[in-house]
C-alpha cells in the first residue's frame, strides 16, 4: 500500500530542494557545485569503507 501523506510530504521537500538547489548552482557558479559534489563523494566512500570495515 501507499502512504499518500507521506509521498505528499516527500515530494514537496523534493521539489523545494531542487528548487532551492538549482538557485544555489545559479548564484553561486560552478566551482561550489563541483565542491559540493566532491564532498558528498568522498562522503559515501568513506561511509561505504566504514561499513565494509566494520562488516
Amino acid at each position: 500500500t501507499v502512504l499518500w501523506q507521506l509521498a505528499a510530504v516527500m515530494a514537496l521537500f523534493n521539489l523545494a530542494g531542487g528548487m532551492i538547489g538549482a538557485r544555489m548552482a545559479l548564484s553561486r557558479g560552478s566551482g561550489f557545485v563541483r565542491a559540493v559534489l566532491l564532498t558528498v563523494v568522498f562522503s559515501l566512500v568513506a561511509k561505504l569503507g566504514f561499513d565494509q570495515w566494520n562488516a
